[in-house]
């Protein structure tokens, strides 16, 4: 009798190592670099090009569900000092901050970008007295437009009226079932993708755009107080083919 006791507690304790195990594994921490960037040219419009951009990030909210353990959620600080930011290409994607998230195999992953007012340099007129709420904004993307009569002028997308965007992560393949696991360290990449979002406007509506004189220099400014029509369009098409790529 006394012999069977300390089988059955033998079969027991092997049973119940193998799964103290495994959730374990599942606290176990990754370390994830979140970084910004824009995409190449994928317009294929020679006439426009894109070089990168400046944000200003108040606030980030994660969120993944897992196909084993449980959900993740988590959000920093708003009294957090993230610094502003200047981004380029994805080849040069900027550094927002390090997150530790458990590993596993994530079926649904969303981050949630909160933006906070900042100075656009290429905004700020050097005669202006800096109180115009026109020269703040969260997010500025910028680039190049060559009219067809061959002149070649600055143009941006700053984005002053969205608070927030929500975007869901994928494999570099386009998945959006993805592996962490702590044996490596992962860039979790915000890709915009301003020529896929201009691509949508026919050049005689850039052409025809008003442009405003930064500093004695003309530039086609788009936000939500000038060009509006264009800016509300471009708004809608950032927001939606923004992702975040995680390798």
């Amino acid at each position: 009798m006394i012999n069977f006791k300390i089988r059955l507690a033998g079969i027991i304790l092997i049973l119940f190592f193998p799964s103290c195990t495994e959730k374990d594994e599942l606290t176990l921490p990754v370390n994830v670099d979140f970084m910004i960037s824009i995409s190449d040219n994928s317009s294929g419009d020679e006439y426009l090009s894109f070089t990168g951009g400046v944000i200003g990030v108040q606030k980030i909210g994660f969120e993944g569900k897992r196909d084993a353990g449980e959900d993740i959620f988590f959000e920093t600080d708003p009294k957090m000092n993230l610094p502003q930011l200047t981004f380029g290409t994805y080849a040069q994607p900027a550094s927002i901050s390090d997150f530790d998230i458990p590993q596993g195999i994530f079926n649904y992953m969303k981050w949630d970008i909160n933006l906070k007012k900042i100075v656009i340099d290429e905004l700020n007129d050097d005669d202006d007295d800096g109180d115009d709420d026109s020269l703040y904004t969260g997010l500025a993307i910028l680039g190049t437009y060559s009219y067809q009569s061959g002149v070649s002028i600055p143009i941006i997308l700053a984005i002053d009226n969205a608070e927030q965007f929500s975007v869901r992560s994928f494999d570099p393949e386009g998945n959006s079932t993805i592996v962490l696991s702590v044996e490596k360290d992962y860039d979790a990449v915000l890709l915009l993708d301003p020529g896929y979002s201009f691509h949508s406007i026919s050049r005689e509506s850039i052409e025809e755009a008003e442009t405003s004189d930064d500093s004695g220099t003309e530039v086609i400014l788009i936000s939500s107080e000038e060009n509006e029509d264009l800016y509300e369009v471009l708004l809608y098409r950032i927001a939606q083919s923004a992702k975040v790529i995680v390798k």
